[in-house]
């Protein structure tokens, strides 16, 4: 029973994997960016999306430009599961499901301001974790997960100081607000024949549970640019951890047979409370590299590297003392994003962009669940930007991920499956992403 209901269920919300980057990440925020993969985000001030990949971007600023982004997310997802066993009692229900991970459209604000030779303010306004992944009710892994949504609102106040003529340094906040939606099916029939409740019926007798969370967290952003030639431009920023509280309230549906009832009755617990916990924000180091081959051409490169490791658990707490504390393991890993990309110039009004990378999975396979079909992700992408007038310009790119299949293993030894039982089988996913934007200076 101590592995049950909103404490389970808050426990996986964070477990949730995003079809755009690794873990439950997004950087759809500048479609001249996806045009050529990412490659050299950090090193480019062309125009303010540039800020959310590094700040000292703003450098790049004339007198003054924002953007205005959109992304949509076009994403197919489905999966085979074999037979779910809970308590070694077989769990009946579709076992193929499909279209679970949630298409979305993203948008994103951004702009920058010069105040002297040397100073220029900025501020940006994405979404940078997200998530949002829905099952149907009747499916053989509905212990484990029905449904996740999870938004966040990322705003940036940034500073820029000229230090030479060639290196720009720049600092900046990160102020962030976290909501959160999930459900999650409850074996009651289990759990009422284990604890010798007379009707019980293992796998037949569900109910379900509901949680509506939210958060506040700051914390801040570093970057430098500097211009190394003429020709090439280098640049790195740093994205701190974030450390997001969630509280809301926990709610539970009983099963219709009474045995819920009867447990709450008999131990208080499955009641409506207060439930709160900690998310684990990776930090976020991104590099570029900007190289102008000739008058026509630039080349392109981008690293980025995740620290997923902070999140290796999560310890969930509920303010009904009935409703027992659980810790959930995670253990993700350190994950890598390359990217190389390409830029062509044939004139003055139009820059055509190209690009590849791959983004490392964050999920070992041992703590791989429904929620986390996770796997490397391969990008294909282009784009194209047109200059309108002399003071506006439209941006439009498209991306295609190559996600490999990706193996879910679950056994009743893990932590928090005790009453969940065994589920094993494979997730597929792919995703199309077109991008839009428009920058006026």
């Amino acid at each position: 029973m101590r592995r049950y209901g909103f404490i389970v269920i808050l426990g996986q919300l964070i477990v949730a994997t995003s079809a755009q980057a690794s873990g439950f990440g997004l950087r759809e925020f500048s479609a001249s960016a996806m045009g050529s993969a990412y490659a050299g985000a950090a090193a480019t001030g062309t125009d303010a999306s540039y800020l959310f990949y590094n700040p000292a971007t703003l450098s790049g600023v004339g007198d003054f430009d924002f953007s205005v982004n959109a992304t949509g997310l076009l994403i197919d997802s489905n999966a085979r599961y074999s037979a779910a066993t809970s308590a070694g009692t077989p769990v009946s229900g579709n076992a193929t499901p499909h279209s679970f991970i949630g298409s979305a459209f993203i948008p994103s604000f951004a702009l920058r301001y010069r105040l002297s030779d040397q100073w220029a303010v900025g501020f940006s306004l994405t979404s940078p974790w997200d998530e949002s992944t829905t099952y149907p009710s009747g499916w053989v892994g509905r212990y484990y997960a029905l449904s996740t949504n999870l938004n966040t609102y990322n705003g940036e106040p940034i500073i820029s100081y000229q230090a030479t003529p060639d290196l720009a340094l720049a600092a900046g906040a990160q102020i962030q607000y976290a909501r959160s939606e999930l459900t999650e099916a409850v074996d009651f029939g289990t759990l009422g024949a284990l604890n010798g409740i007379p009707g019980s019926i293992p796998g037949t007798q569900d109910g379900g549970a509901t949680l509506h969370g939210y958060g506040w967290s700051a914390g801040y952003v570093l970057g430098a640019m500097w211009h190394a030639t003429p020709a090439l431009s280098l640049g790195v920023s740093y994205r701190s951890a974030l450390r997001q509280p969630l509280k809301g309230r926990e709610q539970f549906t009983y099963d219709t047979a009474g045995i819920a009832a009867t447990i709450n009755a008999l131990t208080g617990a499955f009641t409506d409370a207060t439930g709160k916990t900690g998310i684990s924000l990776p930090a976020v180091v991104t590099g570029g590299a900007r190289w102008d081959v000739n008058d026509g051409w630039t080349a392109l490169a981008g690293v980025e590297y995740t620290e997923w490791s902070s999140f290796h658990q999560l310890l969930i707490q509920s303010e009904n003392p009935a409703n027992p504390t659980d810790l959930t393991v995670t253990n993700w890993r350190n994950t890598w994003f390359g990217s190389l990309g390409v830029e062509y110039h044939p004139g003055t009004r139009w820059t055509f962009r190209a690009g590849t990378a791959v983004d490392e999975g964050v999920a070992p396979t041992v703590t791989a669940t429904p929620r986390i079909p996770d796997a490397n992700r391969y990008w294909l992408s282009g784009g194209v930007g047109y200059r309108w007038t002399d003071t506006m310009d439209v941006n439009f790119s498209f991306s295609h991920l190559f996600v490999p299949q990706t193996s879910i293993v679950q056994t009743p030894l893990t932590a928090g499956n005790a009453l969940r039982g065994s589920l094993s089988g494979e997730s597929n996913s792919s995703a199309n992403l077109i991008g839009l934007q428009l920058v006026v200076r």
